[in-house]
């Protein structure tokens, strides 16, 4: 009961909440507070809504010994990001808009995306777990929820100027080319969690909640940014 409560609670107020996030980016001058204090918020909820996710990762996977792997894998969104912007490849051409802060990795990506991404990789992750797949199954399937997970992110996201496209699409401003982008680099993340992890210890089902919950959460918050938008 207290995990359906921890999973239900929090979602109905970050579905409540991201009304004020789309009501204050759009009427900034109505901030009881400057937008630099906006953006800082936005920064650390990004943070607390990782931490289920990395508490469960924690009783899963061994830290002190596989540190360097579970780095690569918070780092993987930061470089294809990057990537991405410099040589407009495979999202199409883009650049991240400045309400996610002005802190970013390399110059072009705020570090909060790693902690963004990853609940989504996570989530699906731990979905495609349950499903006696070839590996190369796998990859596709978590591809397809992660791409779909999108379909409901990025038309919000762009529509609030977190990311600005060169050519926007007729996707709610979305170029169709992204979502081929999120496919690819969903794959090869895939890819890689599988090279880095060829024996996995057992996963229970606490484990599963809590990896899970975060990815959840921001699924939840990004439903309410698409709703509020209309």
């Amino acid at each position: 009961m207290n995990h359906k409560i921890l999973a239900i609670i929090p979602s109905v107020i970050l579905f409540l909440s991201s009304f004020f996030v789309v009501y204050f980016i759009q009427n900034p001058q109505d901030l009881p507070f400057s937008f630099e204090i906006f953006k800082l918020i936005s920064q650390i909820t990004s943070v607390a809504l990782a931490i289920p996710m990395l508490y469960g990762l924690g009783i899963w996977l061994d830290w002190k010994r596989d540190w360097w792997k579970l780095g690569l894998v918070f780092l993987y969104p930061l470089l294809i990001e990057s990537i991405a912007i410099v040589t407009k490849f495979p999202y199409s051409g883009f650049e991240y808009g400045e309400v996610l802060g002005n802190i970013k990795i390399f110059g072009l990506v705020p570090w909060t995306v790693s902690l963004s991404w990853t609940p989504i990789f996570f989530l699906s992750l731990m979905i495609v777990i349950r499903l006696k797949l070839q590996s190369w199954q796998k990859w596709l399937v978590l591809a397809c929820l992660m791409t779909g997970f999108d379909l409901v992110l990025d038309p919000g996201a762009t529509t609030l100027g977190f990311w600005i496209w060169d050519n926007p699409g007729w996707y709610y401003g979305v170029p169709l080319m992204n979502f081929f982008g999120w496919m690819v680099t969903s794959i090869l993340a895939a890819i890689l969690w599988d090279r880095l992890y060829t024996q996995l210890p057992p996963l229970s089902s606490q484990m599963k909640y809590w990896i899970s919950l975060s990815g959840v959460w921001s699924f939840v918050f990004w439903i309410g940014i698409s709703f509020w938008l209309g």
